[in-house]
């Protein structure tokens, strides 16, 4: 059986860490009448002012290990870089620059690398490096896994009613994916490599009983095992800090995903507006959350990135990322 732990983003393992993102956003205000027809939900889409790095250990939430900041003290990172249950940290990684302006920190467990403005690796390229992580030892059921992964808080918060469209585009295209794992020891139901995507999808209203309840809307790209991963939906479980919180992961197929295993780019402009509504309507339905109203709702966070639970070296490079939200005619 399938772990269930995959179907989710680290973002997902950490209580602590989600509770922070709760309170940081619990003060936000939605943008009324008045406000720009489209807005961007997430900034800094071409990952120019770095990064706050996290600590491996997830129990420490939003802690920041060390700012990789390009190499530029003047930065003012929007992103942070979560890296969770590696075996080598970032934190004392100096930053190299490369060629087309290149901007790169690698060690041996991983390789983030901040493409220049005309450069062939941008936006960004997120490496994880299974083999070293894992060494000679197949992840047994139950044991972590190493993360790396970009999350930030939504800069702009609008209830879904308010909304036409969550207007969502990107390019993807997978640089490798390799196992490092015996034949013999590999389980396909323990062991995988997945890049995906998930939102927080929060009860914004002061007046509802469930203020600040949330569930995960997830858009997977990258699964070793299939050529397009299917959709997925079920409580959070499988680590002592699992939030227990719904998971709805719709299939790719729906939102334009096709199989990435080719190695040519994906491209994908989609309106995920549709799906968010109907995971509420789930997670009411399945008794997740008690309000179905999509006016108390919000996207109020993403993750983006790997979870490695096999001893795979995989890398995906990112371009044009943009999340926006379109206001409906009033």
């Amino acid at each position: 059986m399938i772990d269930p732990g995959f179907a989710r983003f680290s973002a997902v393992t950490s209580i602590g860490r989600t509770l922070v993102i709760l309170a940081a956003l619990a003060n936000c205000a939605p943008i009324r009448a008045g406000q720009p027809a489209t807005q961007d939900l997430f900034a800094d889409p071409q990952f120019r002012q770095g990064f706050l790095l996290s600590y491996a250990d997830s129990s420490k939430g939003r802690a920041v290990e060390a700012v990789l900041d390009l190499g530029d003290a003047n930065n003012v990172p929007a992103w942070r870089l979560c890296q969770w249950a590696t075996k080598y940290s970032l934190g004392s990684t100096p930053c190299v620059r490369g060629t087309d302006g290149d901007l790169l920190y690698e060690n041996e467990g991983k390789r983030v690398l901040v493409g220049g403005p005309n450069s062939p690796n941008r936006d960004l390229i997120l490496e994880v490096r299974g083999g070293a992580e894992y060494g000679d030892k197949a992840r047994r059921s139950g044991e972590g896994w190493p993360h790396l992964l970009i999350e930030q808080d939504a800069v702009v918060i609008r209830p879904l009613d308010e909304l036409a469209e969550i207007r969502f585009s990107l390019d993807l295209r997978l640089l490798r994916c390799e196992s490092r794992m015996p034949a013999d020891q590999y389980d396909p139901g323990l062991h995988a490599a997945q890049f995906q995507m998930f939102f927080i999808v929060k009860n914004i209203s002061p007046d509802s009983p469930d203020h600040g309840n949330f569930y995960w809307f997830g858009v997977p790209f990258f699964d070793n095992r299939c050529d397009v991963p299917p959709e997925y939906m079920a409580r959070d479980v499988g680590k002592d800090d699992a939030t227990g919180k719904f998971i709805y992961t719709v299939d790719g197929r729906a939102v334009g995903v096709t199989s990435m295993k080719t190695g040519q780019w994906l491209s994908l402009d989609v309106d995920l507006l549709p799906f968010i509504r109907s995971g509420v309507q789930e997670a009411v339905k399945r008794g997740y959350l008690k309000d179905a109203d999509p006016h108390r709702y919000a996207v109020a966070n993403m993750n983006l990135g790997w979870e490695i639970p096999g001893a795979f070296d995989a890398a995906v490079q990112i371009r044009d990322l943009r999340i926006a939200a379109v206001a409906a005619d009033r």
